[in-house]
This record gives structure tokens, C-alpha cells and sequence, in this order.
């Protein structure tokens, strides 16, 4: 019998379609356990909290792509975390306001929302090698930068390297 998880009212089984939250990545489900393992549509396998994506179907899909939304501009949305460069690089700003719903972040949980921003990004740009991702965290009291370039040096190191130079920022190249 294949293996299933059930998770506020919705079962998640092997072979399941899902889609990544903030971001446009879609795979399959391959091994459920405390993390859930997916197969991406370019092959790649990754490990993803069981919050991190949302299950879908074709016909959902087919059905999205048929709507049309007359999309609404709210604050949130008008200020991007993120600026591609001409040279293709990103410039993404970590400071909490900068980062949309930031704001209503309560402050206890703002470091480990700054950081999850910082993996998102950072995991949607592993597949380019090469590309450069400038990381603005500020220069404060050091503790996001801290905990950017310890999950660069203990998580990251075999996949990024990155370089110091403006106190301010971290520049991270994807190998």
C-alpha cells in the first residue's frame, strides 16, 4: 500500500502534483517523512517542509491559466525585495520592511523570517552557476548577517561561497 500523510483535512500521497509556495517550481511527491521529499519538473530533488507547497492537479492548473485577474497593487506588492541587475545578478534587501508582509511580522519571529526569504532566494537560484545574489542585510547589531554567513558556512559551503567587502553586505556566488 503506498505510503500517505494526512495534514489539516488534505492526504498527501507519493505521485502527487504539487507546486511551490513563492515561487513557480512544480514537481511530484517521491517520499513523505518529517520532511517531504520532491521531485522537481527539471529533475532536481529537494527536501521541503510539509507548509512550504501546496498539492495541485491538471485540471486546476488548466483552469488557472484560463482565468483572467485584474490584479490589485497593494503597498506590499509595490515594494520588491528583490532587483535583477543588468549583468544578471539579484540584489535582494533582507531588511524586514523591505521584504513584502515583513511588517506585520511580530518582532520575536523576524530573524527566522529574514532567513527563510534568504533560503527561498536562495534556493530558487541554485541551478544557475555562476550568478551572483547581493544580499543587503544592513549593518545593526550583525545578527541576520551572522546567521546569513553561518548558513552559508555550515549549510551552504558546498553549493555557494560567498565574499566580504561593504560591512552591510554579503555577496553570494552559486557554484
Amino acid at each position: 500500500m503506498a505510503k500517505k500523510t494526512i495534514i489539516s483535512d488534505v492526504v498527501l500521497r507519493v505521485g502527487q502534483s504539487v507546486v511551490l509556495m513563492d515561487s513557480n517550481l512544480r514537481g511530484k511527491i517521491i517520499g513523505l517523512g518529517k520532511t517531504v521529499r520532491i521531485e522537481l519538473d527539471d529533475g532536481l530533488v529537494i527536501e521541503s517542509s510539509y507548509g512550504e507547497f501546496a498539492v495541485t492537479d491538471k485540471a486546476e492548473i488548466a483552469s488557472l491559466k484560463d482565468t483572467k485577474v485584474k490584479a490589485k497593487r497593494t503597498i506590499a506588492a509595490s515594494k520588491q525585495t528583490t532587483h535583477t541587475n543588468p549583468d544578471g545578478s539579484l540584489t535582494i534587501d533582507l531588511h524586514i520592511e523591505a521584504i513584502p508582509g515583513g511588517r506585520n511580522i511580530p518582532k520575536g519571529q523576524q530573524l527566522q523570517f529574514q532567513m527563510e526569504t534568504f533560503r527561498k532566494i536562495i534556493r530558487n537560484n541554485l541551478s544557475h552557476r555562476g550568478m551572483k545574489l547581493t544580499f543587503i542585510h544592513g549593518i545593526g547589531d550583525g545578527i541576520l548577517k551572522a546567521a546569513i554567513r553561518r548558513e552559508l558556512d555550515e549549510v551552504l559551503a558546498l553549493r555557494c561561497s560567498y565574499s566580504v567587502g561593504d560591512p552591510a553586505v554579503t555577496v553570494v556566488t552559486i557554484r
